[in-house]
């Protein structure tokens, strides 16, 4: 995974474990992760995104009942097209193609960024029990 997509609060899949981490902090080509017994860095090699499914949309609160293939929810519209992906508003120069847990992450927190000029973040505690990300 490039170390571009990587943010302070994504929420990714420790390869070596299994588990879904937090990421704390990005450096360079490394990453500290919430893990337990203790944070530790890893090579960003070492996580992977979650993909993102319309089970874990609706969890998040997101709905598609004005339109099938449209999930609609925090204040944005996602399209899922014919491959699979999801794919929102265009906010750079390239349409923001959504695959993984952690790129709705980043989408929602550049959208708010840009278009609205405050700081907001999805809410995924809808997607915890028992401090593990149900995927």
């Amino acid at each position: 995974m490039g170390k571009q997509d990587l943010r302070t609060g994504n929420i990714v899949l420790h390869n070596a474990s299994g588990t879904t981490v937090t990421i704390i902090k990005v450096e360079n080509s490394k990453v500290l992760l919430d893990t337990f017994p203790e944070n530790s860095y890893w090579p960003n090699t070492d996580v992977s995104g979650i993909p993102l499914t319309t089970s874990m949309l609706e969890k998040l609160t997101f709905n598609n009942d004005e339109q099938y293939d449209k999930w609609c929810g925090e204040g944005i519209s996602i399209d899922m097209k014919d491959d699979g992906f999801f794919y929102g508003l265009r906010i750079t120069k390239s349409r923001a193609k959504i695959q993984y847990l952690h790129q709705l992450q980043n989408y929602i927190a550049d959208f708010y960024s840009l278009f609205r000029q405050q700081k907001h973040s999805l809410d995924i505690s809808a997607l915890y029990s028992n401090s593990a990300v149900k995927i």
